[in-house]
């Protein structure tokens, strides 16, 4: 019997033990910290030595596959000795994953990329450490977040796209209040459904009053909400719609090169969305997802982002394909602008166009 009670004491003081261990291992970012001092080439080479040890990169992101896909291709080029787990879905999708996740006390993956609206939920609910790379030394001022719980590596600018069939020079709307006159009503404009993170920056730089006052004339307009950006745009250039004032402007740029009827332009106050990466809290490969972040920010990475998956790119003076969307003054959108009021912004949005 002693025998018995003996064993069991040492199991249950080995899973205690176990538990506190786990509880009390180094974070990633306190692991990363420690090279922090380093110079540059010293960093590196202790980054890519642990990298290798580890032999792995988990991404969880919500940009699209025909992006994402050659963009970890390509860093996984550079680091031939890394194998790469990715995880895509819609921003939501991601957000759940990563939360559920970490409540199961499942730890897989090492860099989140998300855009701005769930990021300060997963920041608060402690899935997230910090990590400073020396790359954002080079990135444009607002797109730093000083705390360096994120990292932005590339934005989106939002522009009005039409169909170039469908609406004359003259008729093109030049202001937000120009979406009001009776030719755009009945149809004639797309929204996507989960547009509250542009609503909202809408309402701040307005005012909260006055912009849903504006808002509420806008949805008396019959506007058609579809969920999607690639699909609002793919059934712009199809002739469905006229007008998608909150595009993410790359696409129909793109699109116009291959032959669609599609225009762009810019209406005062411009906004851009900031797309960000994200250290996980309990990543598995810490020296592989800081390898990561740092190319992603470098001039190699920046140069990728700005022409090969063609997004507007945030390190200082970077060329990319669409250079009218590297505009030197935008409202940018960051985590920070959204933090507690995201949920307040997508209900007010859904109420007020009726969003089911």
């Amino acid at each position: 019997m002693k025998r018995i009670m003996s064993v069991g004491l040492f199991f249950v003081l080995d899973l205690l033990l176990a538990a506190f261990s786990t509880a009390h291992a180094q974070t990633a970012g306190e692991i990363l910290k420690a090279y922090e001092s380093l110079n540059k080439t010293e960093r590196k080479s202790r980054l890519i030595e642990g990298a290798k040890k580890e032999g792995r990169l988990i991404f969880y992101g919500s940009l699209g596959i025909d992006a994402s896909r050659p963009m970890l291709e390509k860093f996984r080029q550079a680091h031939p000795y890394l194998s790469i787990g990715h995880y895509r879905s819609g921003a939501v999708g991601v957000y759940n994953k990563v939360v559920n996740e970490a409540r199961g006390g499942k730890n897989d993956v090492d860099v989140i990329e998300l855009s701005a609206g769930p990021v300060s939920d997963l920041i608060r609910s402690g899935f997230v450490d910090p990590y400073r790379s020396p790359e954002s030394e080079a990135v444009r001022p607002e797109f730093i977040d000083p705390r360096h719980l994120w990292n932005a590596y590339h934005y989106l600018v939002v522009g009005l796209a039409y169909n170039k069939n469908r609406v004359q020079d003259h008729e093109l709307p030049a202001t937000y209040e120009d979406l009001l006159l009776p030719r755009w009503k009945a149809q004639k404009i797309s929204l996507d459904r989960d547009n509250g993170d542009v609503f909202g920056g809408l309402l701040d730089h307005w005012g909260e009053k006055q912009g849903l006052q504006y808002f509420r004339k806008l949805a008396k307009q019959e506007v058609v909400i579809r969920s999607g950006h690639t699909l609002q745009v793919q059934l712009l250039a199809a002739g469905e719609v006229d007008l998608v004032p909150w595009s993410h402007a790359q696409r129909p740029l793109m699109m116009a090169e291959t032959g669609a009827p599609l225009g762009v332009r810019f209406l005062e106050p411009v906004l851009s969305k900031t797309q960000v990466l994200l250290l996980a809290r309990r990543s598995p490969h810490p020296h592989a997802a800081a390898l990561f972040i740092d190319w992603a920010l470098s001039a190699e990475g920046q140069a990728y982002v700005g022409i090969d998956i063609v997004r507007s790119p945030v390190r200082i003076g970077q060329k990319q394909k669409y250079m009218e969307l590297g505009r030197p003054k935008t409202k940018v959108i960051t985590p920070e602008f959204l933090d507690q009021n995201y949920d307040r912004y997508t209900k007010l949005y859904r109420d007020v166009f009726g969003v089911k």
